[in-house]
This record gives structure tokens, C-alpha cells and sequence, in this order.
């Protein structure tokens, strides 16, 4: 059973990988309702529909799209209380180490350069994260994998995700595999 979705709320953990310091900010959904109820309802309506043609018909009754109330959120400034620079989303599983161990936080830097946060159901945990180089090799191997079995997956002609939603996301899957092949040949010429 999803642990979000018993109780709540959860509030989401930003991180500021200069001070190694972990805070928590509201859910897109309270961050919405907190300025505006109109949005707040209006998100909650929209993120509930399934895409295609019901969220298009949702999204003009309510005189909003769900990508927009989204847009609003991510461009919204999470700034760390002590140096004021950006925080990273890194999900509600999110459990920051000590500020005193810099390794970690080196680690939890680099995997979320690349892509991994710890936005979950709270039904699988946080999942792995490396702490050796071997660890830390083993992880990118993995996730060139996974990236590219996605991008196939949006690729393939059986595909039952719309073209436009399979093309965003063959796209997606794309950028985020050259990420990581691009830290792989830099590892490996270091």
C-alpha cells in the first residue's frame, strides 16, 4: 500500500548540496492551494485525469493546464536559508546524511546530476545509492541500461502511449542516457 496515500502531508526534501544542509517544502498541491485555493482545487482535479482528450476538456472548464500549474511550481524559488542558492528536489524518501560527511553528499550530487531523485510511493524506500567508485560504476552501468530500454520502449511501434506523449518521452529518455554515457567516458579517461 502506498504510504502517501494513506496519510499526510508529506512534504517534499530539498537539498543544497553547498552547505549539505536538507529542508523540507510543501507539495505541489499545498504550495497551490497555500496561494491561491483556485489552483490548489484546480490541480487536484486535473492531476487525476488521465492524458488525452478528458484532461483537455478539464483543463478548459478550469481555465488551466495541468502543465502550467506545474511549470509554476518547478519555476518557483526553493532557495537554501543559509547560503540563499538554489535547492534540488530530491523527493519525499529523501534521508540527508550528516553535514559533516562530505562523501556522501558527493555521491547523493553526483546521482542526481544524472537524474536519480527519490520521488517514490513510499512503498519501494529511497532505493540505492552508491558509496564506492566500484558502487558508483556498477549504478551508471545500470542506469545506461534502464535509459535506454525506455527509450526503446517509447521507440517501439507497439508502443500504446499517443505519438506526442511517445515522442516527449523517447526525447526525455534520450537526453538523459547521453547524460550518462557522457560521466561514463569521463570516468573512464580519468
Amino acid at each position: 500500500m502506498c504510504r502517501y496515500a494513506i496519510r499526510g502531508p508529506y512534504k517534499i526534501h530539498y537539498a543544497c548540496f553547498d552547505c549539505r544542509k536538507a529542508f523540507k517544502q510543501p507539495s505541489i498541491e499545498d504550495w497551490l492551494a497555500v496561494r491561491d485555493s483556485g489552483k490548489g482545487y484546480a490541480y487536484r482535479q486535473l492531476a487525476q485525469v488521465p492524458i488525452g482528450k478528458l484532461l483537455t476538456s478539464r483543463e478548459a472548464a478550469l481555465g488551466v493546464t495541468l502543465d502550467e500549474l506545474c511549470a509554476e511550481y518547478q519555476s518557483a524559488a526553493f532557495n537554501c536559508p543559509q547560503c540563499n542558492g538554489p535547492m534540488a528536489d530530491l523527493g519525499r524518501d529523501f534521508k540527508a546524511p550528516r553535514a559533516s560527511d562530505r562523501k556522501a553528499w558527493e555521491q547523493i550530487s553526483r546521482v542526481y546530476t544524472l537524474g536519480h531523485a527519490f520521488h517514490t510511493c513510499g512503498c519501494i524506500g529511497p532505493g540505492f545509492i552508491p558509496n564506492t567508485p566500484s558502487g558508483y560504476q556498477e549504478y551508471l552501468q545500470q542506469q545506461r541500461a534502464e535509459y535506454a530500454r525506455m527509450r526503446d520502449y517509447y521507440s517501439d511501434a507497439d508502443c500504446p502511449a499517443p505519438a506526442s506523449v511517445a515522442r516527449a518521452a523517447r526525447l526525455h529518455w534520450a537526453e538523459r542516457l547521453s547524460a550518462i554515457e557522457q560521466v561514463i567516458c569521463r570516468r573512464n579517461i580519468e
